[in-house]
């Protein structure tokens, strides 16, 4: 199913350039999308307090924001060991 997306990051994984801009890309989306996910959890939980109706749709929002930031941070650490691993040793 993700056959193709598996395959392009394992060439970007590969080449130190291409791994090093993306290293740093991830770490901007994760700090953004940490951000944004935190704001809307905070968001549902006032919507939750206040007795509102749509708090449901705020706490999906919530749970979705923060799958994807967990996905981002995986990838970024994986990133960051081959990273490490690639360094010659001193």
């Amino acid at each position: 199913m993700f056959k193709k997306q598996d395959e392009e990051f394992d060439e970007m994984a590969a080449d130190p350039t291409r791994r090093r801009a993306k290293i740093a890309d991830l770490s901007w989306r994760r700090t953004l999308i940490g951000c944004c996910a935190l704001v809307i959890m905070v968001a549902a939980l006032a919507e939750m307090w206040s007795g509102g109706k749509g708090a449901i749709s705020g706490v999906f929002a919530a749970a979705i924001s923060w799958g994807i930031f967990i996905k981002h941070e995986s990838d970024l650490r994986l990133l960051r060991v081959i990273e490490r691993l690639q360094k010659p040793p001193v």
